[in-house]
């Protein structure tokens, strides 16, 4: 079926319902200050001694501003802001050590931004070594890094193959000259397939490139053209994000030109491009927005039925606990959540006073547990066995009533497929798997308007 028949023929009313990414349940909206720095250390203090744990390390500067960004990052031009932050980190590091004492595996560490590879060298190294010397075991599986191609030379990735880095992520967006000028973000094709010829020859061939759809002066000529730029770089992992317009939140997006944005059911267009032509070429879908390589560990995670969704997207990394360094970080334990504060001057004042910079979070209840496997199922396998997860939680399967009730409407348009006490997401609307967990989302109906469009 082409992808004008799919859009034509239902009732596209849900192209403008909002529903969380649920990188998180609940999501980071809900996260109160109840839930604070005495249930961090505690949650810390609780790590067992083999117990694996993932890192992951925040370093929120860019170099240029990105009209269309949606994370929390700094814009600088000197180096001493990074400089002074990155001290105020390994103050964070050394409480952490404090609690920690020395237990859990360190197996994988991710660096993101921003923009990690601002980095100076002699950071870099020093943020490696400090974090590494918190745990009583380092046997790292991964450790990534998130580049932006316009600030990275081959001396710098030489740099990071000899630091053991295996995975990189790159910011492509989208390589239509057009749609670069109206998101303030120009980096032509040549400058990407340097860089990755660059990782290829120093050893580093696990790539994502990471592409966003329903930007500015996109359509379904020139994002194909990008699709096929992209796959003609050979990455092991291409993940399709969509666009959130949030001016309101993100004062800069103001800078996009709204009438130049696709429409919901252009943007639905792109989306169905983006997924047909992926998989047409090789890769495997995961999840709502990723697509991966065969011989790739998401993929490998995806049929073994231990792929993950967290902060990062979806993941191989089956840790239970993942924490977070740095300003606005996220952390997840099986107890709960924590996130250190947003605000750069209270991460260092807090740090500086040898606080734990954690100003909000979340502690999980046992109807929160088994909420968030219904809906992690959802999100990476696109159903879920509601009888299976009741039998797992000790509960009635009566206890979904509601919600199988509630979902009658979205089979209706056929977003999603009901029998008995399995629910599917229909294979073409797949980006739709957010709105149907939603509905076993007892959390989301309270902040209507905080939420992102579902395509």
């Amino acid at each position: 079926m082409s992808n004008d028949a799919v859009v034509k023929r239902d009732n596209m009313n849900w192209l403008e319902l909002e529903a969380p990414r649920y990188t998180s349940y609940p999501s980071a909206h809900h996260f109160a200050a109840q839930t604070h720095e005495g249930h961090y250390r505690q949650w810390l203090e609780n790590i067992g001694h083999h117990k694996a744990v993932s890192v992951y390390i925040h370093i929120p500067f860019c170099r240029e501003l990105c009209w269309f960004c949606g994370c929390h990052t700094k814009i600088t031009r000197r180096y001493k802001p990074i400089y002074d932050y990155i001290q105020a980190m390994f103050q964070e590091i050394k409480m952490l050590q404090h609690f920690i004492k020395g237990k859990g595996t360190l197996v994988n560490i991710y660096f993101g931004g921003g923009s990690p590879n601002l980095l100076e060298d002699s950071d870099l190294r020093s943020i490696l070594t400090n974090v590494s010397s918190i745990f009583k075991i380092v046997t790292l599986r991964e450790s990534s890094i998130e580049l932006d191609p316009r600030t990275t030379s081959p001396e710098k990735i030489a740099l990071y193959s000899s630091l053991g880095f295996n995975r990189v992520s790159i910011g492509v967006q989208d390589f239509d000259p057009k749609v670069q000028l109206a998101i303030n973000r120009f980096q032509p094709y040549s400058l990407v397939e340097k860089v990755v010829k660059n990782l290829r020859e120093a050893g580093i061939d696990q790539i994502n490139c990471d592409l966003i759809y329903g930007l500015p002066h996109q359509n379904l000529e020139n994002f194909r053209h990008t699709l096929e730029k992209t796959i003609s770089l050979n990455p092991s992992r291409i993940a399709i994000f969509s666009y959130a317009h949030i001016p309101h939140i993100k004062k800069h997006q103001r800078m996009i030109d709204t009438t130049s944005l696709p429409s919901p059911i252009e943007k639905l267009s792109l989306y169905l491009l983006a997924h047909e032509f992926l998989q047409d070429n090789g890769y495997i879908a995961i999840g709502i927005d990723h697509f991966a390589k065969p011989s790739d560990p998401l993929t490998t995670a995806f049929k073994n039925h231990t792929l993950k969704r967290n902060f990062q997207g979806y993941v191989s990394d089956d840790t239970e606990v993942l924490i977070g360094m740095g300003s606005s970080a996220i952390s997840h334990f099986p107890e709960g959540y924590v996130q250190n504060s947003q605000n750069m001057p209270e991460y260092r004042d807090l740090v500086g006073n040898n606080r734990l910079p954690t100003i909000r979070g979340w502690q999980m209840s046992k109807d929160d547990q088994l909420q968030k496997t219904v809906i992690d199922e959802l999100l990476c396998f696109m159903g879920v066995d509601l009888e299976e997860i009741s039998q797992r939680f000790a509960v009635d399967p009566s206890y979904f009533k509601k919600e199988l009730d509630s979902l009658q409407s979205l089979e209706s348009l056929g977003i999603a497929k009901i029998k008995g006490y399995v629910v599917e997401v229909v294979g073409q609307y797949r980006m739709t798997a957010r709105l149907v967990a939603s509905v076993f989302d007892k959390y989301h109906r309270t902040m209507a308007g905080r939420y992102s469009k579902v395509v």
